[in-house]
C-alpha cells in the first residue's frame, strides 16, 4: 500500500502496518522460523491448515518490541534488554499496550499484522473470576500469561501463495523518508527469506518413557469422587485431565516437523520463551473475533480413528448416535451460548452446525458452531475473560467445576485447558484451546490430555481417553526421538 493512501487510512490511528509482498511458491515455515529467530531467542510460529472460508496462513513474529509474563500476581517485562518486575492487575496492561498502536482494519492485508501473541494458561481463570480459590501446585513453574508484543509479523498465504511482511509503525513519525526506509528494510528481510538456506533439524530426544500422573486405580477414585459431585448437584460434567511426563533434551521444534505432517489441524504452533516451549496441532477453536462478529466451535465427543474404514464408520455410528456424547455435547453448546452472550450485542448468538462429525488424524469429534455480533465495547481481554476456559475443558456448571478440578487434580495445568494465539493491533483475534500439545519446562515434556465424566461414566474406557486424545503428539515425539537417534548414529 502506498504512503499517501496509509496516511489517508490512519488518520484516526494510533498507528499503520507498512506492508511488503512478493510470491513464493514453497514456504516452510519451521525452516523459516529457524532461519528468522536465533536458536535460544525467543519464537512463535502459528501454521495450520484453512479453517472455515480463510485461505490459510503460516505467522511468524520476526520482531518482538516487548515479552510480557504474568504469574502469581507478578508482571515482567522486557523490552530492549531491560526488566521489570510488578504487582499488578495485568488486564489494564494488555488494553494499554493494544491501545498504544491501534490500528485500522485493512481487508486486503493478512489476518494478523501485529499484535499480542502468546498464551493465556488454564490458571489464568482465577484472575477472570476472583471468586475462585485455586490451590493447585505448580510443580513446572509456570507462567500464568507468557505474550510478545509484536511489531514485525511474516505471513504466508496459502492460497495464493503470496508472503506478506508487515510493519507496525506509529503514525506520529510516519514521514515519507521513514516510510522509504521501512520498505527498504521489508525488502532485506524478504531476500534473506527468499534465500533460505541449508539448517539443521534441531535436536530432540526423549531421554525417559512418558508416565502418567494418575494410575487407572487412582482415576477411578476420581472418578468415584467426581461422580458424587455429580449426584449432589455441584456439576453435570467434569473434564478431568491426565498429563503424562518424559524427561528430553534438545527443543521441541525438532519434532515440530513429524506432527505437523502427521497431524493436520487449523492450528499448528511452536512458542518459545527461555526454557519453556510448547508444541502443538489443536483443532479447537476457542474463540475468533472478526469483522465484528464472534465465532465459537465446540468440540465434544470422542472416539478413536478405525483401522480400517469399516471400522472407522462403526465408530462414527457409534459416536453420533450415543446418547451420552449427544448429552455432553449438547450441555457444552448451552455452555458456550451462554459464555458468548455476556460479550455480544443481545439477540446474536445462534447456533449455526450442530453436532457435524468432524475427522483427525486419530481421533474423530462431533462439532458445533455458535456465532454472533460482538459487544463494540468490549476489548480482547473482555473476550478472554468471558470465554476461559472452555467448557469442553473444565465442565458444567464451569466455575464449580473449575473448583472441583483444582481440588482432584492438585496441579496446575499450565497452557493445556488455556489458549493460544493472536490479538491484532486492530482489534480482532483468534484464540485456539490449549489441546493435543507438549510442553517443556527445562528438562521436563508433558503431554496433557481429558476425559469428560458424567453420572454414566465407565473409568476404564474414560483412562482410555487418555490414550487415545495424547496418541498423535505422544506419537510424534517418540518417532522425532527415535529419528534424531538414527541421524546422529548415521552421521547426519
Amino acid at each position: 500500500m502506498k504512503y499517501e493512501q496509509l496516511i489517508e487510512i490512519g488518520k484516526k490511528f494510533a498507528a499503520v502496518p507498512v506492508t511488503y509482498s512478493f510470491e513464493m511458491e514453497q514456504f516452510d515455515p519451521i525452516k523459516q522460523v529457524q532461519i528468522l529467530r536465533g536458536t535460544g531467542d525467543p519464537a512463535v510460529l502459528l501454521a495450520g491448515t484453512p479453517k472455515n472460508d480463510e485461505p490459510g496462513y503460516d505467522f511468524i513474529a520476526t520482531r518482538i518490541e516487548r515479552k510480557i509474563t504474568y504469574r502469581d500476581g507478578i508482571l515482567t517485562e522486557v523490552s530492549h534488554g531491560r526488566q521489570t518486575a510488578k504487582k499488578v492487575s495485568l488486564q489494564p496492561v494488555l488494553e494499554k499496550l493494544l491501545a498504544s498502536l491501534k490500528t485500522p482494519k485493512i481487508s486486503e492485508l493478512p489476518l494478523f499484522t501485529g499484535g499480542l501473541i502468546g498464551y493465556f494458561s488454564y490458571d489464568y481463570v482465577k484472575y477472570a473470576n476472583p471468586k475462585l480459590h485455586l490451590r493447585a501446585r505448580d510443580q513446572d513453574q509456570l507462567a500464568d500469561v507468557d505474550l510478545f508484543m509484536v511489531d514485525q509479523v511474516v505471513a504466508y498465504n496459502h492460497a495464493t501463495k503470496q508472503v506478506t511482511i508487515s510493519q507496525i509503525e506509529p503514525m506520529k513519525t510516519l514521514t515519507k523518508a521513514r516510510y522509504e526506509t521501512v520498505i527498504q528494510s521489508l525488502q532485506g528481510l524478504a531476500q534473506t527469506i527468499i534465500k533460505g538456506g541449508d539448517v539443521e533439524q534441531p535436536h530432540f530426544h526423549l531421554d525417559s518413557h512418558f508416565k502418567l500422573q494418575f494410575s487407572e486405580s487412582e482415576f477411578t477414585e476420581k472418578v468415584a469422587e467426581t461422580k458424587k459431585h455429580i449426584v449432589a448437584g455441584d456439576v453435570f460434567q467434569l473434564i478431568l485431565s491426565n498429563p503424562q511426563r518424559a524427561t528430553m533434551s534438545g527443543s521441541l521444534l525438532g519434532a515440530s516437523r513429524r506432527l505437523f505432517e502427521e497431524s493436520p489441524a487449523p492450528y499448528q504452533f511452536y512458542f518459545r520463551d527461555g526454557d519453556f516451549e510448547t508444541l502443538g496441532a489443536s483443532p479447537e477453536t476457542l474463540i475468533t473475533r472478526q469483522h465484528g462478529k464472534l465465532y465459537s466451535y465446540p468440540l465434544a465427543g470422542t472416539r478413536r480413528r478405525g483401522k480400517t474404514e469399516a471400522e472407522d464408520d462403526q465408530f462414527a455410528t457409534e459416536l453420533t448416535t450415543s446418547e451420552k456424547e449427544l448429552s455432553e455435547h449438547n450441555m457444552l453448546i448451552d455452555l458456550g451460548r451462554n459464555d458468548l452472550g455476556r460479550i455480544s450485542k443481545f439477540g446474536t448468538v445462534k447456533v449455526t452446525r450442530t453436532r457435524a462429525l468432524l475427522k483427525f488424524a486419530n481421533v474423530m469429534h462431533l462439532g458445533s458452531k455458535i456465532e454472533s455480533v460482538a459487544d463494540a465495547t468490549a476489548s480482547a481481554i473482555d473476550v478472554i475473560n468471558a470465554v476461559m476456559p472452555a467448557g469442553t475443558l473444565s465442565g458444567a456448571p464451569k466455575l464449580s467445576a473449575i473448583q472441583i478440578i483444582d481440588d482432584l487434580e492438585k496441579q496446575k495445568r499450565g497452557i493445556y485447558g488455556g489458549c493460544l494465539g493472536y490479538m491484532d493491533f486492530n482489534g480482532d483475534l483468534d484464540l485456539c484451546i490449549g489441546i493435543r500439545l507438549a510442553y517443556r519446562k527445562g528438562d521436563q515434556v508433558v503431554i496433557h490430555s481429558g476425559a469428560g465424566i458424567v453420572a454414566d461414566s465407565i473409568p476404564k474406557y474414560e483412562y482410555q481417553e487418555f490414550n487415545n486424545k495424547a496418541s498423535a503428539v505422544k506419537a510424534a515425539l517418540v518417532e522425532a526421538s527415535e529419528e534424531g537417534m538414527q541421524n546422529a548414529i548415521s552421521g547426519r
